[in-house]
């Protein structure tokens, strides 16, 4: 069915009065005492029908009930002076949420003005944002908070609000489970079926690479979908979400859409993840009904850290061997479902689509798709894109028949740029039916270092504590010792991108229980904080490498620690499980240490360990980029070894030679004197060595190429001779 329906509901309101989304480190939450909600009702009954109703996969996956507010300083919640700023607190309830969110409008904050919003519980706290994190247009998406409560705060420099500066106009309901299926009575509803797959059940790095291109789509605060960042033949780096038309089919719902980065669980069959890197707001730039797609650009370019891909494409006639898909069915984790054989080429079953437009997945070997999947890639062996959902009767139970729009339609469906992929895809009208996909970090992860102090050779190993002492020595433990840090010796200046820690042992007891990284200024000992990040426990397991990120890089200047404190809601004893990081064997020389404990007075290093005293390291790297600038490439040609291209002038084929370091995937484009893409063809582990193309068709002329070795490019200009 084209178009989008929006599941209906009888809304009742109780009262008339009523980076990037990037957080910052600004200013802190008053979380004052609450004695009166907002309250946004919905009736119980509707919301049990919904639950009940099978939800089409041509439609968006709803969630949650919107209700149109007009909540503003003016009108309802309370004013509270704190020091030289004024705060705008407004509460809001609505019964029987799993989570609530809000659509802020205006969203125009001056300058110093700040916003933190958070559950009753204080449990999950968002923000700092700032008018940094919007959208440009005014209008500011929320994600979610899990309850049925959530409190906004507003925080304002001086002692008044600006009129007109901030507002809320829609508050949602969450009736199916954004964060998963804690909180409803009956687990049939607001979950994947048994057959999907976790992509992090795969150790194939194609799927890997091409899941980082994928990213889950919050429509409006109420639907969800699948959606994939995709490369273009232009120079320029362009953050392009394709989707399908029926998720996002007005330039008002790609400005109120939240864009998801890296929703998967972090292992095989693991826990849903409660940090989640996301982007607030796009740009409408082409849609069409009539093929059911949508691309928008993101209004800000995804952070390194989001470590985003953008995925190549395929828009030949050549039909793919085999496909697979990564997707979000009903909004969960990612995953991925496997054709091992070639779709076929057809028209959608339902009238109003262009014919013949279409591939139809006759049976998926592994997975399924479901609502919520909509909009989400077809990729071929390649891991190159070929189309994307717009929907089909493929269940757990009957993997069958799922149709895909064809992506070499949408680029040629018309000739107005509003309504093709060409015009965006192909800027520079190359004419190219094969792109690669790009890694936009990859040069400045070329450049990334890995600092740490323990021994690569040294396994690591935790101390267990004897009766009738319990615990770890670097965990929660009978010596009431919570927080740990390493020194990190830096001598310049640099980003931190990503921090791992080597997990000796990691159990939770209650959904609460966590444990939060710190970076604290460096010095004598642990200084101010730097930035924090919270995390589940049970988003962790033994013996595992937990990698942890600050939403952003983290930019600093010399030396620095790193480290974390243990959280258990339920007090702890001995016969309970622990969470505890790994540590070196003991250094010889005390001088050597660089391990840190607080005894809940102050730091002190681990040869004063009250238990276990030692010189020792804990098991904690840190990834350092230089820069984290999209295209900041200082001289890579001096740095590299040189492409050698030979016989110039050529006759029946040419070769490229390069010696030096390995290089993985090699991609090679011959264009005429007029720009049209003659010869394209991508490799892997062909340098150091030679790569002769044949190329005896080619009529004689003057020709240029562009070669691209990982995250370096060379061009040039060849010659192919006249035989005569």
């Amino acid at each position: 069915m084209k178009g989008r329906a929006l599941i209906s509901i009888l809304i009742f309101l109780s009262s008339l009065n009523i980076y990037s989304q990037a957080e910052f480190s600004v200013g802190s939450p008053l979380m004052p005492v609450v004695e009166a909600w907002h309250e946004i009702a919905v009736d119980p009954q509707q919301v049990e029908v919904l639950r009940s109703i099978e939800q089409a996969k041509d439609q968006p996956y709803q969630f949650a009930i919107p209700v149109p507010v007009s909540l503003t300083p003016e009108n309802s919640g309370f004013i509270v002076h704190r020091g030289s700023e004024t705060i705008w607190v407004l509460p809001v309830s609505s019964k029987g949420a799993l989570s609530l969110n809000l659509i802020l409008s205006p969203f125009d904050l001056p300058e110093g003005a700040y916003i933190y919003i958070y559950d009753q519980g204080h449990q999950v706290v968002r923000g700092a944002y700032t008018r940094e994190s919007g959208t440009n247009t005014l209008t500011m998406p929320l994600m979610p908070v899990p309850g049925d409560r959530m409190v906004l705060e507003c925080h304002f420099p001086g002692r008044s609000i600006p009129r007109g500066s901030v507002g809320v106009t829609q508050v949602a309901h969450d009736y199916a489970g954004f964060f998963g299926l804690e909180g409803i009575k009956d687990l049939y509803y607001g979950r994947s079926g048994d057959c999907e797959v976790d992509i992090n059940c795969s150790t194939n790095t194609n799927y890997l690479r091409a899941a980082r291109s994928v990213v889950r789509l919050l429509v409006a605060g109420a639907e969800l979908c699948t959606g994939i960042l995709v490369n273009t033949t232009g120079g320029e780096y362009k953050a392009y979400v394709l989707t399908a038309n029926h998720c996002i089919d007005t330039a008002s719902l790609a400005a109120n859409t939240i864009f998801v980065f890296n929703y998967q669980s972090p292992f095989c069959d693991g826990p849903d993840l409660t940090n989640m890197h996301s982007l607030a707001g796009s740009l409408l730039r082409a849609e069409n009904p009539d093929i059911d797609f949508t691309l928008v650009e993101l209004n800000q370019f995804p952070s390194l850290v989001f470590k985003p891909y953008l995925s190549g494409w395929d828009i030949t006639a050549t039909v793919p061997s085999n496909t697979f898909t990564i997707h979000h069915p009903e909004g969960d984790v990612k995953k991925i479902s496997i054709d091992d054989n070639a779709p076929i080429s057809t028209s959608y079953p339902i009238p109003g689509f262009v014919a013949n437009s279409f591939w139809r997945i006759l049976r998926w070997e592994i997975g399924a798709t479901e609502p919520g999947s909509s909009g989400g890639p077809l990729f071929d062996s390649n891991g190159r894109l070929r189309g994307t959902l717009t929907g089909g009767s493929a269940t757990c139970a009957e993997p069958l028949n799922d149709y895909y729009a064809k992506l070499s339609r949408m680029f040629n469906i018309t000739t107005i740029t509003s309504t093709n992929l060409k015009s965006w895809l192909d800027p520079v009208a190359t004419g190219a039916t094969i792109v690669s996909g790009r890694d936009p970090y990859a040069y400045n992860l070329s450049r990334a270092d890995t600092l740490r102090n323990m021994p690569l050779t040294d396994p690591g190993t935790a101390d267990l504590y004897s009766l009738p002492g319990w615990g770890y020595s670097t965990g929660h433990n009978s010596d009431s010792l919570i927080r740990y840090a390493e020194y990190i010796t830096f001598p310049g200046t640099g980003e931190i991108a990503w921090v791992k820690l080597n997990i000796a042992t990691a159990t939770n007891l209650t959904e609460a229980d966590s444990v939060r990284v710190f970076l604290w200024n460096g010095g004598a000992q642990p200084g101010s904080v730097i930035a924090s990040k919270m995390y589940r426990i049970r988003e962790v397991k033994s013996n595992y490498e937990m990698e942890v990120d600050f939403g952003r890089t983290i930019k600093v200047t010399g030396s620095y620690y790193v480290g974390y404190t243990v959280y258990y809601r339920s007090r702890l004893n001995f016969p309970q499980p622990q969470f505890a990081v790994k540590h070196s064997a003991p250094w010889p020389l005390l001088t050597q240490n660089t391990a840190w404990f607080h005894n809940g007075t102050s730091w002190r290093p681990f040869t004063q360990h009250p238990s276990f005293p030692m010189a020792t390291s804990l098991g904690i790297n840190v990834i350092m980029v230089e820069n984290s600038i999209l295209n900041d490439i200082e001289d890579p040609e001096s740095e590299v070894a040189p492409l050698k291209v030979f016989p110039n002038p050529f006759g029946g084929s040419i070769t490229f030679s390069m010696s030096g370091t390995g290089v993985t995937e090699t991609t090679l484009r011959i264009y005429d004197h007029a720009g049209r893409v003659v010869n394209a063809g991508e490799y892997r582990n062909i340098f150091p060595g030679d790569l002769t193309v044949e190329l005896p068709g080619l009529p004689p002329g003057i020709y240029h190429y562009n070669l691209k070795n990982d995250s370096v490019f060379y061009s040039g200009t060849v010659i192919k001779a006249d035989p005569r």
